[in-house]
């Protein structure tokens, strides 16, 4: 280890010899980094978690949870202790899965990310995919979540290869048991086709904000004289949303309904006070600035197998492809309900395994100022509960 060292130290030495030495001086001066160890884990080799990186999961956690609200939440030692116990858990997976061969490339990574940011719309960033995960609870940062998540996927296909083909393939009974269970939330309400295109301003620089502002609202002021106009900006912000500054979004639909009308309040006043075919004026709300042009008007309707999902509010079918049908989506949602218990299941017990196999070294001393006492007892007390722990 020593002759490693000291070769590296000569690469150095050669690397700035050129440099004066008074420049050599300030950098000797400089203070290198410290980082405090709060865990440790070792299953197949020594790693480190510290408590700076603890500090940051749990700002990017509170950052997207108190982007969504207008008071700041600051979360509890509880849930502090939670993202700990998950960090422990993954750290564990991810030096398993090595030791198993079972291995996630960069490249999957990035293309995995690269669908994410596709189905957040034309124009979303990374900044916006980034957003999105920590509003969902994703505390770690976007391309661990990712690699965790795939990781995962390639471990249930190399060791439950049967219960991920049969999830793949449910029966008819399934489909439709599935289809009465779900019916309730298969009833359409009265709703609106419309096509909508946004600027978005989350993220971006004042100036920014107001260069887009102007030009949308340039853009609504030629609409107000010539709204047959509208399809040609239609066109323009899907080809080319870049140099057009706002992206088309098309075969939306917005459901009359209170919840509809608390989330999106500015889009909802606008489009049912519309006629079909008509175009709005300029709409400015949280997430940009925004023009629709209503579509075919929904009725309320009770919707069989053959039906098209578009207008339904519940969760899947708001992310769903609205020209899919409700026997896609039932399927998709038999599959999904499945996968899930596979992985609650399959997680439970990998980890209730791995807990007992790895080491786990805790700083108890640096759990200071972190986490409450109640929490901190927890910890010291995992060893009770299947983990192989060393306090120090």
């Amino acid at each position: 280890m020593r002759t490693h060292s000291l070769a590296r130290l000569a690469l150095a030495v050669s690397l700035v010899s050129g440099f004066s030495a008074g420049a050599l001086a300030a950098q000797a001066a400089t203070p290198l980094p410290t980082r405090h160890p709060l865990v440790q884990v070792n299953l197949k080799a020594n790693e480190p978690y510290y408590v700076e990186t603890f500090k940051g999961d749990i700002d990017r956690l509170e950052s997207g949870i108190n982007s969504l609200s207008q008071q700041k939440i600051t979360l509890a030692s509880k849930d502090r202790l939670n993202i700990l116990l998950d960090t422990i858990d993954m750290m564990l997976f991810r030096q398993y899965c090595d030791q198993e061969g079972i291995k996630v490339s960069d490249a999957d990574v990035t293309n995995q990310i690269a669908q994410y940011k596709a189905s957040l719309g034309p124009g979303a960033t990374d900044a916006t995919v980034d957003a999105s995960l920590r509003r969902n609870g994703v505390f770690t940062d976007v391309r661990t979540y990712v690699k965790e998540d795939l990781l995962f996927s390639s471990y249930l296909r190399a060791k439950k290869p049967d219960d991920v083909k049969a999830i793949g393939q449910p029966s008819a009974a399934d489909v439709l048991k599935a289809y009465d269970d779900m019916k309730f939330n298969l009833r359409r309400p009265t709703s609106y086709r419309f096509t909508m295109l946004l600027a978005r301003t989350q993220g971006k620089s004042d100036a920014d904000r107001k260069k887009a502002g102007d030009a949308m609202r340039a853009i609504a002021n030629q609409l107000k004289v010539n709204p047959a106009a509208f399809d040609q900006y239609l066109v323009r912000g899907a080809v080319d949303p870049n140099g057009a500054g706002y992206q088309t979004m098309m075969n939306l639909v917005i459901a009359k309904t209170a919840e509809s009308k608390k989330q999106y309040p500015g889009l909802y006043d606008t489009i049912f006070n519309l006629k079909e075919g008509e175009v709005s004026d300029l709409i400015e709300d949280d997430t940009g600035y925004s023009i629709v042009r209503t579509g075919t008007f929904l009725p309320e309707k009770e919707l069989g197998f053959d039906d098209l999902i578009e207008g339904l509010t519940n969760a899947r079918a708001a992310t769903a492809n609205p020209s899919a049908t409700v026997l896609a989506l039932v399927i998709n949602e038999l599959q999904s309900s499945k996968y899930s218990e596979l992985q609650k299941t399959t997680r439970d017990a990998v980890n209730a395994k791995l807990r007992k196999q790895g080491t786990i070294t805790l700083t108890v001393a640096n759990l200071s100022g972190l986490l409450d006492a109640p929490e901190i007892e927890t910890l010291k007390g995992l060893k009770d509960k299947g983990y192989n722990l060393i306090l120090q």
